[in-house]
């Protein structure tokens, strides 16, 4: 640990203390979204009042920045990734061996499942189930009582689901924590790091399709060859790949930020489209 970071207390966290992290991650999760990290600004204002807890200025400062990182979430299901984040947290400042890259990659790595499963069971699921039974009540004279409905069944099930999950990852990660320290630990810690790399490869792959428009033809009257054809022969996808390595380059060696990222892309895209690259 940074000599610079200090600790002040080495109680447990108390109910009322999870009570108040469960609540202030489901009211403020969404209060600061912005293209370079999303979620992640949510993440550091959320787990200041842990951080005060057991650290100084310094310590509350590094341990921001440890959730800062790029995060997008089903906020319902992600509180299992909030209660995870919170054992964790919490065994770290107790002083159980846990390092700063180990919370980092366990909350990319929990992003993508995460993800997958809350879009499928909330949004697509429970809120739509909600609101039409809510439009039925509502009726042709248009009773108040359908919107009264949803609001009180919205606001139940999805805080109900939401702290049983947020209380199982805490468990979790406390648990995880005590029984895997040491060794263990290094171990669970590469092999999240792998699973993260296998996760973001597989979004990659299915979300980022870049594709060449140009062809030549080899003799006069013949059919125009396709250049995409003849890489997808050799590679499929390499263009495809080449902008994500590329952009990765660009965030994390060079530090561009996320948003001047975007705009380079976009204007790259519109002058390639125009002339017939793309």
């Amino acid at each position: 640990m940074d000599e610079n970071v200090k600790i002040i207390s080495s109680e447990p966290l108390t109910q009322k203390e999870l009570k108040k992290l469960f609540w202030r991650y489901n009211l403020f999760y969404s209060s600061c979204i912005n293209f370079e990290n999303w979620h992640g600004c949510g993440y550091a204002y959320d787990i200041i009042p842990l951080l005060k807890k057991y650290y100084n200025k310094e310590g509350q400062k590094q341990g921001m920045e440890r959730h800062m990182d790029f995060h997008n979430n089903e906020h319902t299901t992600a509180n299992i990734v909030w209660g995870v984040m919170v054992g964790m947290e919490e065994q770290k400042a107790l002083g159980y061996d846990v390092e700063d890259d180990m919370i980092r990659t366990t909350k990319s790595a929990l992003m993508g499942p995460v993800a997958g499963i809350g879009d499928s069971l909330v949004q697509a699921t429970i809120l739509p189930l909600l609101l039409s039974i809510g439009i039925s009540l509502t009726g042709d004279n248009y009773s108040p009582i359908g919107t009264i409905f949803y609001l009180i069944a919205s606001g139940l099930i999805l805080f109900t689901y939401g702290y049983f999950l947020f209380k199982q990852g805490y468990k979790f990660g406390r648990n995880a924590v005590t029984m895997l320290a040491g060794g263990n630990l290094k171990k669970i810690q590469e092999a999240v790091q792998l699973f993260g790399v296998i996760v973001i490869g597989a979004l990659s792959a299915n979300y980022v399709k870049l594709k060449t428009a140009l062809a030549f033809t080899a003799a006069e009257g013949a059919k125009p060859t396709r250049i995409q054809d003849i890489l997808d022969g050799i590679f499929p996808n390499m263009l495809s790949l080449f902008l994500v390595l590329i952009s990765y380059y660009l965030v994390s060696k060079r530090k561009m930020s996320m948003v001047k990222l975007i705009l380079i892309l976009g204007a790259f895209t519109i002058i390639f489209a125009l002339t017939g690259i793309l």
